[in-house]
């Protein structure tokens, strides 16, 4: 495979166009139109502003121009219903007619304060533009007037640096980690801090070490490295840490001790040099466990969390990328999706206000990291240009329908003995490999009791007194996956607890297995008459279990379930193979691009790279690494794309020829082929794909559907015949019908992007 070429075009918008109805006032009557939007300038109102919808307009930053020839006024930090912290940066125009006319005329004011002072010119010396503050916590109104036109007035909704923005009311108990993450005790509930910086330097035999002396002469075993720009500057890295959102975050960035980074839109201050390469890199990490905590990590190791990597952090930084994170967009902090939604974009605001408009901005990380990058591309666009998940999962709904079988499947043999159910038809049944004496779903077994389970996966700072109990403290924090989740799913009238999703009415277990001849006819039906299910306590019921339709809806609707209907920006996804008892199977890659295919007839915008695995989960070839690179190109041919056409057209024709779809085996040797489901190949003849509970009970790869419609058990489906007694027996296991996965799932709806809880 070709190496990677950077190119480096002026920066413009990449373009994110979905239609929505926003009311625009100016001085002449009022009049709806629908607009295309842009990432970075979106034409909105004039001469004021009315409330904030529901769900607001997919862009990470939006302008503001009149008729007439009033000027016209960016937001460039992010939305204008999202701003945080109290103040923004902004740049203001001169309407486009009044060109000639000089920036300096205009009159810039917050609330009715001149805020002029804090405004500059850009480089181009059209526009002015600053970091302005001021911004108290609700609406507020920013006026720009010039004395060509009337003044244009923008309503900015402003909310605290501690949130919630979108992701609705805080969980209580919190547990602040900042001391055991090095930053010292919060000063209150939010895990509030003093941002802190600290140095490191990276030596010549790849490790991160601190820099004790912010002067030359520098220490002797300094690497230097060279930028996918071609800068060649010393690998020195400055760390912010802080609080934002409840979470520690931390910022890291190639500059130069002697001359640092310091208020880059202020008058005189210094901007990033040579070392940043003008883009970011958002890091997402995996798990899933209950939240009630910050999370916590701790300098260097927090700069090696990348995955898939031989150097970790050292390679983005390397390259010239801005690195962050923030402790709740790891999974295992929460299980959140939302929540590290809104972490991201507050930590991606905060860059903007802090170092500058990155060119673009690629989300990184592995399993839950990837569950949320698929999230946030299909409901909240803006917050990230391109993705590579690693060890993929398309999300974390129908993910746990799989988990939770795979429970109660573990329970069925154990209870069976190994004589009737021996390993090797337990794979039959659940669909995956057996590895020595097990399957993949015995890896899965303490996960999916902690599904579905309020007392377990908790860590170990949250009080024990905190926690649910039935008996002895049925208030406390419940730690299942829907509970972590109540402001999405809402609560259940009937238990007063979070709705549950978990549905397996219908679900014939073992289908394949029985069409396939490898369990028989009374295995079968003893198998789905006694698999039951758990109850809203995580407890074993005889029953199955009966999801709450309004909850099934609001997984569709907020986007948890992805639907890849918004998923047009590029995607690289990035798996090492460790089919046995590893969880993160293959197959889980084909369920996105699957997705992706029904929702756009194409999928030429996702990417899949797959390699063998040395140990752990290290790959023999540096996949985060050429996934950075190849993004940089994929985005730079798309800036450089004047066209009027869409992102998904402007992403599928700027693909770069060489990237495609590639596996590399043990010695490291690449083989390009494209990546499906046929057997055949040199990738599928490598690396086996093998199955799922649900792909193995009749459902499709895309497994996207969280309650199935039901019919009448049909003679055809079976490839065996049944006597009349057995065949009563179907009935009586499934009297209300078996699984039709012909048809969508029942509370299927549209995703809304932008969506509030």
């Amino acid at each position: 495979m070709s190496s990677w070429s950077s190119k480096k075009p002026s920066w413009h918008s990449l373009f994110l166009k979905f239609r929505t109805l926003q009311k625009i006032q100016c001085p002449s009557p009022r009049r709806k139109v629908w607009m295309l939007l842009a990432f970075a300038t979106v034409v909105g109102g004039c001469g004021g502003s009315d409330p904030t919808p529901d769900y607001a307009l997919p862009v990470a930053s939006e302008s503001f121009s009149p008729e007439g020839r009033a000027p016209r006024v960016e937001l460039l930090s992010s939305r204008q219903d999202t701003v945080s912290g109290g103040d923004a940066v902004i740049a203001v125009s001169n309407d486009p007619a009044s060109e000639s006319a000089p920036a300096t005329d205009l009159k810039v004011s917050l609330n009715g304060v001149d805020v002029r002072s804090s405004l500059g010119h850009d480089p181009s010396g059209k526009r002015l533009v600053g970091r302005i503050a001021g911004f108290h916590v609700g609406e507020n109104t920013i006026s720009a007037q010039s004395k060509y036109g009337p003044a244009t007035l923008v309503t900015v909704k402003n909310h605290s640096s501690s949130g919630p923005i979108i992701s609705g009311p805080h969980q209580v108990p919190w547990i602040c980690e900042t001391e055991s993450s090095g930053l010292g005790a919060a000063s209150d509930a939010s895990c509030t801090v003093s941002s802190r910086l600290d140095w490191y330097y990276v030596t010549t035999s790849n490790a991160f070490k601190p820099l004790t002396s912010l002067a030359a002469p520098y220490p002797a075993d300094l690497a230097t490295t060279e930028t996918i720009d071609g800068n060649k500057v010393n690998f020195i890295v400055r760390v912010e840490s802080g609080t934002i959102d409840q979470s520690i975050y931390r910022i890291a960035i190639l500059d130069d001790p002697a001359n640092p980074i310091s208020n880059p839109w202020a008058k005189g201050g210094k901007k990033p040099g040579a070392g940043w390469n003008g883009k970011l890199n958002l890091v997402y990490g995996g798990g899933c466990s209950p939240g009630y905590r910050s999370g916590s990590n701790t300098l260097p190791d927090a700069l090696a969390m990348l995955p898939l990597s031989v150097d970790n952090a050292i390679d983005p930084l390397g390259l010239g990328f801005a690195v962050a994170f923030a402790s709740r967009m790891a999974m295992d902090n929460g299980c959140d999706p939302v929540m590290a939604a809104e972490n991201s974009m507050m930590l991606k605001e905060h860059f903007i206000k802090s170092y500058g408009v990155p060119k673009f901005t690629i989300g990184t990380g592995p399993s839950g990291g990837a569950m949320i990058q698929h999230f946030i591309a299909q409901n909240y666009p803006g917050v990230l240009d391109a993705i590579t998940p690693g060890l993929s999962f398309p999300d974390t709904p129908s993910v746990i329908l799989d988990v939770v079988d795979c429970a109660l499947l573990n329970r069925y043999f154990d209870d069976a003995g190994p004589s009737a159910w021996p390993v090797s038809i337990q794979a039959k049944v659940a669909g995956y490999p057996v590895s020595g004496t097990s399957t993949t779903c015995r890896s899965w077994d303490a996960a999916g009791h902690a599904f579905v389970t309020p007392t377990q996966g908790f860590s170990p700072v949250v009080p024990p007194t905190a926690i649910f109990d039935p008996i002895t403290n049925p208030t406390g924090a419940r730690g299942g996956y829907v509970d972590g989740l109540v402001n999405v799913f809402g609560v259940d009238a009937n238990t007063g607890f979070a709705r549950s999703i978990y549905d397996n009415v219908g679900v014939q277990y073992g289908l394949q297995a029985l069409n396939s001849g490898d369990i028989t006819i009374e295995q079968f039906l003893d198998l789905n008459k006694n698999i039951g299910g758990f109850d809203v306590n995580g407890s074993y019921a005889r029953k199955r279990a009966v999801a709450n339709i309004q909850g099934v809806e609001n997984a569709y609707k907020s986007g948890l379930v992805n639907s890849g209907e918004g998923i047009t920006l590029p995607v690289i996804d990035t798996r090492l193979y460790t089919e046995g008892l590893n969880t993160h199977t293959r197959v889980r890659t084909f369920a996105t691009r699957s997705r992706i295919q029904a929702a756009h007839g194409t999928s030429a915008n996702h990417v899949s790279w797959l390699s063998a695995s040395v140990e752990g989960y290290q790959g023999v070839v540096n996949l985060t690494k050429m996934a950075l690179v190849a993004q940089n190109e994929w985005l730079e041919r798309i800036a450089a794309d004047t066209s009027s056409d869409d992102l998904a057209r402007k992403v599928i024709r700027n693909r770069p020829p060489a990237l495609v779809d590639s596996c590399w085996d043990s010695s490291g040797v690449s083989h390009a082929e494209p990546a499906t489901l046929e057997p055949g190949g040199v990738c599928n003849t490598i690396f086996p794909i093998y199955s799922t509970p649900r792909i193995a009970a009749g459902e499709g790869v895309a497994q996207d559907i969280m309650k199935c419609e039901l019919k009448a058990p049909e003679a055809s489906s079976y490839a065996v015949a049944f006597s009349p007694m057995q065949w009563a027996e179907l009935h009586s296991i499934f009297s209300e019908g078996v699984c039709d996965w012909t048809k969508p799932s029942v509370g299927r709806v549209a995703a809304i992007p932008w969506q509030r809880h």
